[in-house]
Order: structure tokens, then sequence, then C-alpha cells
């Protein structure tokens, strides 16, 4: 029987008979992802650029030209053209980066314009070359894929350790300035500090020439006090500038590296500078209390003279920088997890970045493990949420403890094809790797410290989305779908034997999707087939039957996500994230196929107002006008929600503040709005 084929497989993982091997060629993918053919042609939070800038050390490039248009562009229709040419270049720096393009922003912003200006003429070549000029940030741009974490982090946690040695440096310089006056005054006083010639080179050479200092030294000959300082003090202090001067932890000539690939280099480069971090703290201590006059030899000499590594406290520990260990996908297989663990509880200020491709594997569950280490900062996210995460990112890195880093890439690779962002997404979408942050700094029970900002929906086991398509007649359907554990499996080549694609004509009611099967049985006993959608390279639409193996990991992972929320009851600002539906229309008779719909950018055919959707820049214009009647989507992109929200001469005052002019008033609904012959004249330039 053809049940017989499709339950054979879920309950053994072995094809047999008509199903079709997922793994074929296909490049099967979720068909939630239909709706995101072309990432280039959409505003998100890629690329990303890194600004050496400690306030904000990161920016996005669609917030960098949102910026520079609000700055250079008049509003209304008389800014469009302007605009227009600015979008244009921005979704050009975004092919490039497609293409492999790589460099500072100013760089790619150069090559784009020079490709558009070639297509345009003079025209476009003005208006890009006006915004050129308006253009003040720039730094390196990255994209999502298997090296953004480590660029991202690295970014972060050398502006930190910047900030940090850039104060000490300071306060060390202002030390070593006092402590080298009280040996300077100490010398003038002395007989060898009133020779002839000591006391022209105290003076600058372009007013030797004013002095007689012969005549100098013998009025000073009589000494006016002591003639030095105790021997005992003065070696001290020399000593502790020698310290001071050579120090290599912040900024020195020859400072130390803190930036390392294995966990076990950067635990052993730790404990072999104890010693000179000890003699650190005991010179800048010495210092400070040479400086105020508040060192006693009887009280002081014996202390300083037993300080050493095992002196040093946690306060102490503290000013020194912390060691990033940044750890891909193939050193952390090498270190293993149990190495990793170990280390974070070794004492050593080390801040992890630990790497993943696999959402399925080990490393996936390390960030949890180290949450119940105490007193360690975790932070999990994907590449793809990183911006988003940038804050938290920072937290991490400034906390004073050691940090656990874990971000899934996405850049699984495979004949899926899909963008390492995609993939990464749902990765997140999907509760295999869900964001969260656990702060011990942050409170003293669970619930404060653990974040779930930024996982959609985090009220359900999975997110929910819209998925349109044709089906057999060609006629318009939809259905609710979860995006589960089994959904992101289709983005891994290494889960393809976990499916098996079923020919359409076997497409029959014991064919149930794999949430729903989920909710209505709990050990698989009837004849129920689960399954999940997929599309193909050619937007196909596809139902693969998932094994019993993937169907466990999707169940475990549900329950894990249950667990985590548990944990941080009551929830602290774990909001739901609305998800724009995903929209699935036929494109062939032959088979029901899906194809992304994009907003609407013509008028409709009717009178009715509208948004230009794709081209908005989230200026907050008209959402803050009126927030019923203009709306945000997923992408942060307006759209009209409800006509009736607002007046006619809302639309029009709305179209005419618009930056990008993409707002179309239509026609007046209430035929006796006051005012509407002077309205219509206005609206006639957005109709």
């Amino acid at each position: 029987m053809l049940v017989d084929e499709r339950l054979f497989f879920h309950l053994t993982g072995k094809r047999s008979g008509s199903l079709l091997d997922a793994s074929d060629g296909d490049g099967l993918r979720p068909a939630l992802f239909a709706r995101f053919h072309d990432l280039t042609r959409l505003r998100y939070d890629f690329p990303v650029i890194l600004l050496e800038r400690e306030d904000a050390p990161f920016e996005t490039l669609s917030g960098i030209v949102d910026a520079l248009l609000r700055d250079v562009a008049p509003k209304g229709i008389a800014g469009e053209r302007l605009r227009r040419n600015v979008l244009r270049l921005e979704r050009e720096v975004r092919a490039l980066i497609a293409e492999g393009a790589a460099g500072s922003l100013s760089a790619l912003w150069d090559r784009a314009a020079e490709r558009l200006a070639t297509k345009g003429g003079e025209p476009v070549a003005s208006d890009l070359a006006r915004a050129r000029a308006a253009l003040h940030a720039d730094g390196a741009v990255i994209d999502c894929d298997a090296t953004t974490s480590a660029r991202f982090v690295t970014h972060a946690w050398r502006t930190v350790q910047e900030r940090r040695a850039r104060s000490m440096r300071r306060a060390i310089d202002v030390l070593v300035a006092k402590l080298s006056d009280l040996v300077k005054a100490d010398f003038l006083r002395a007989e060898a500090g009133r020779h002839a010639a000591t006391l022209r080179a105290a003076v600058g050479a372009p007013h030797q020439g004013l002095f007689d200092f012969e005549a100098m030294a013998r009025l000073l000959a009589a000494p006016s006090g002591a003639s030095a300082l105790p021997e005992s003090k003065r070696r001290r202090i020399e000593a502790a500038l020698g310290v001071l001067r050579t120090q290599r932890f912040f900024g020195a000539d020859r400072a130390y590296g803190f930036a390392f690939d294995r966990i076990d280099a950067a635990v052993t480069a730790y404990r072999e500078r104890l010693p000179a971090m000890a003699e650190l703290v005991r010179a800048i201590t010495v210092a400070e209390l040479e400086v105020q006059g508040r060192y006693v030899e009887a009280k002081h000499d014996e202390y300083f003279r037993g300080f050493d590594a095992r002196s040093l406290g946690p306060e102490q520990l503290a000013i020194f920088p912390d060691y990033l260990v940044s750890l891909g996908a193939q050193a952390r297989a090498a270190d293993g997890g149990t190495r990793l663990i170990e280390a974070l509880t070794c004492g050593a200020p080390l801040k992890v970045l630990l790497e993943t491709d696999d959402a399925f594997g080990v490393g996936a569950q390390l960030a949890t493990t180290a949450m119940g280490l105490g007193d360690v900062f975790a932070l999990q996210s994907t590449g793809s949420h990183l911006y988003q995460a940038r804050k938290d990112v920072v937290r991490a890195l400034e906390y004073r403890g050691p940090a656990l880093l874990s971000v899934f890439s996405g850049a699984v690779g495979g004949a899926t094809g899909a963008p390492p962002y995609l993939v990464a997404a749902a990765a997140l979408e999907s509760r295999a790797f869900p964001a969260f942050t656990y702060d011990p700094s942050a409170g003293t029970d669970w619930a404060q410290r653990i974040s779930l900002d930024g996982n959609p929906q985090p009220e359900r086991p999975w997110p929910i989305h819209e998925l349109a398509y044709a089906d057999e007649a060609m006629r318009h359907a939809s259905e609710q779908v979860p995006f589960t554990l089994a959904d992101l499996a289709l983005c891994d080549p290494r889960r393809s034997e976990d499916f098996v694609g079923v020919p359409r004509e076997q497409w029959s009611a014991d064919l149930v999707p794999l949430a729903r099967w989920l909710d209505e049985r709990t050990d698989g006993a009837d004849e129920a087939v689960p399954f999940v959608y997929a599309i193909d390279a050619e937007a196909r639409l596809h139902r693969v039957v998932v094994d019993q193996r993937l169907v466990h990991a999707t169940r475990r992972c549900a329950d894990a996500w249950h667990r985590l929320r548990q944990l941080c009851e009551p929830q602290r600002g774990a909001v739901a994230v609305p998800v724009e539906p995903v929209a699935v229309l036929a494109a062939a008779p032959a088979a029901p196929t899906v194809a992304a719909v994009e907003p609407a950018q013509q008028a409709p055919a009717s009178d009715d107002p509208y948004i230009e959707t794709a081209r908005c820049t989230s200026c907050n214009e008209c959402t803050g006008m009126n927030a019923r009647m203009f709306v945000y989507d997923a992408n942060k992109q307006a759209f009209i929600a409800d006509p009736a929200a607002g007046t006619y001469r809302e639309l029009v005052e709305a179209a005419e503040s618009c930056q990008v002019a993409i707002i179309h008033p239509g026609k007046p609904r209430d035929p006796n709005e006051p005012g509407l012959d002077e309205l219509l004249r206005r609206a006639e330039a957005f109709l």
C-alpha cells in the first residue's frame, strides 16, 4: 500500500518504492523561503558597517542611507530623484557584495556609483556625487556569512578593550609624570642639580642665551635643605617608574597580544603573565602612595615584599584586558565542549566566541550549559540576529568575568543554495538556536538574569506564518504553517537522509503536517505520517515525509524552548515580533508552484490610497502622524492598514512629508470633509 511506503520511511528512515530521494539535486528548502528569493532587493540588517566609534561601533547600510537622505534630500517631490538614485545605489552595493566584493563602505559606494553613472548619465552622476559628499560614515563592510560573527565580535571586543586601555594609560601616564616630578625636584635640590650645565639643560634652547648659568650656579650653591631623597625611597620610586614605563598590558611599544584561536593558548598566556600583572599592580599602588606622601616603610615594605600573583584580588584583576578566543567550527571540534567549560571556570578573563554551522550538534547546547556555571555571561545568537543583539554583545564583552558568545553562522553550504542570512534566521525561528542572554550581574534569580528578547512569537512552540499557494485546480489556498526544527533541517545537506519526497499523486489525508502530528500524537502508533512543506529551485511545492529521528529531535527542541521560557517567568521583555506572512502563488499548471509576491508597487485599480512599501525608508513620519492608518510590516516598511482610520487631510499631509514620495492619497472617502478642493489640488502631485 502507498501509505506503507511512507510510514515505513517515517518509522525506519529507509526509502523504498516510488518515494523520492530528498537529496537528489532538487535543492529543496523550506516553503516559507519562497518570499525571499533575492535578498539584494530587500532592506534589512545586512550588510553591517564596522565603525570606529565607541558609542556606536555598528550601523547598517540602510541606516546610513536613511540618515544621509534625511540630511541631503528635500522632502516631498522635490527630492524624489535624488532619493531614487541613492536607493538604487544602496541596492547596487548589496549586489556587489553578493558578487563577492569586499572592502570599506566608501570603496564599495564609489564602485556602485560608477556602475550607475555609466548607465544613467550626468543626472545620476550628479545626484550620487552630492550624496557622496555627505557620506561621513565609513568602515569595513560585512555581510552575513561564515566570517560574520568573528569580525563582528572582534570589532566590538577591540572597541571595549581600547576604551579600558585608554583609561588605564591615562592613569599610568599621570603617575609616571608625578613620580618623575618628585625625582626631578629632588635632583634640582641636590648639588648636581645646581651645576651650570644642568641648569642650562633645563632651559629650552631658544632661551639659553638670555641667562648666565655660571652666575646662577654660584647663587644657588648654598643647599636649600636636604640634598636628596633617602636612598631607599629613590630606589622604590625608580623601580616603580621602570615598571610603569615598560608595562606591556596597556598599549606599550611591545604590547601583549590578547586575541587567540585556541583556548589552551589563551589560558597559558594568562597564567604566564600573572607575575607581570602582580608587578604592575604593585608599582601602581606604590606610585599612588608616594605621590600622596602616604608610603610608610615600616608598614608597607614588608607587605609589598611578599606581593605576588596570589595577592591579586578580583578588583585588581579586573583592570587588565580580557582574552578573546575565537573558535571556528573546526577549532571548536578540536577543543571540545569539556575543555571549553573547564576554561570558563579556571579564573581567566576569557571572552569565548563559539561559532558553529551545525544547529543540531553539541555546539548548539553549550550556551545553555554555560548558564549552569552561575557566574559566566552566556549569549546565544545567530549571525542574522547579531546587529539586533549588538548591545548585548557589548554587555557580554564588558562583563567583569568569563563570557561565552555562541553564534550559529547559517553557512551550511550544500545543494539548497540558501543564503547564510536566511538559514541563520531560520535557526532562530525554529527554536533550534534561540536568542538569549544570561547576565549574572543582572539580578539574583533566573528571571532577572535571562532575557529572550528578539525571539519571534515567544509564547508559541514555533512561530506561525501564512503559506499561500495554488492547489491542483490552480485555485488560491493558504495554510497557517509553523516553522519547526524539521523545516530548518531542509537547509542542512547533512540532514537530507531524514526526508523523503512524496509524489503528488500520493498526497492524501494520511499525510499530516508535522506540528499537528506532534500536537495530536505522542507515540506515533497510528498510520498518520508527518510531513513538512518544501520548495525546489523552480519554486514547485513539495511534501516531504520526516523520519522518526528528526521527529524526536523536533519534539525535544519544543520542550527545550518551553523550559527556557519557564526559567525567565515572569518574562522580562520577551515580546512577540510581528513577521510578515510569506505569500506563495502558482506559476505552472504541472504541479503546485510557489513564487514570491513583491509588495504592491503600482496604484490599485480603485481610488484607494496606497504606499509603495518596498521603497519605504522607515523614517517614522507617517506612523508618527497616525499609527492606526499607517503601520509597519515585519521589515519596518509602511503600508496603509486602515484608510478609514484617519482623514483625507492626513493622507495628503503624509504624502507631502514623505521623504521618498511613496504615499499616494487616492480619492477622498468622505465627500463632506472640510477643505477637499484644496486637498485634491495638493494631492495631484502624488496621484
